[in-house]
């Protein structure tokens, strides 16, 4: 007799799975030291489970090309990706939700030292 998974269970593998995957070329392999600590911090925050393996995005918006980008949000304004918006978007995830993603990113435990390193990331996603 088969078993089928629940679907929590498979999405919890398939969010595991992308979170595993390795740098694209978008990535690029040369970064700052605290870009390369961002880097880290977002792998081990679990923050590629949702916003794609190489950050080109998934359930949650992408990161690469996001900075100084016109982002849509879902009340129908449109900001720019500077870095006070990339900081409070991960401080406060439901402030100004993007377009199309209806998924409510989960509250993190990160310092704001932790924060701007992972903001030094995404800055240098192009």
């Amino acid at each position: 007799m088969k078993r089928a998974l629940p679907f929590t269970a498979v999405l919890a593998l398939a969010f595991g799975l992308a979170a595993c995957g390795s740098p694209s070329s978008s990535t690029p392999s040369d970064l700052p030291p605290a870009a390369e600590e961002g880097r880290q911090l977002s792998k081990n925050n679990g923050c590629a489970g949702c916003h794609g393996s190489n950050f080109g995005g998934g359930v949650g918006p992408t990161w690469q090309g996001l900075s100084g980008s016109s982002v849509s949000l879902a009340n129908g304004e449109k900001v720019l990706a500077d870095r006070a918006y990339l900081i409070e978007s991960i401080k406060n995830p439901n402030a100004k939700r993007v377009a199309g993603f209806s998924s409510a990113m989960p509250a993190v435990s990160l310092t704001d030292d932790e924060i701007s390193k992972i903001v030094d990331f995404i800055e240098t996603l192009k």
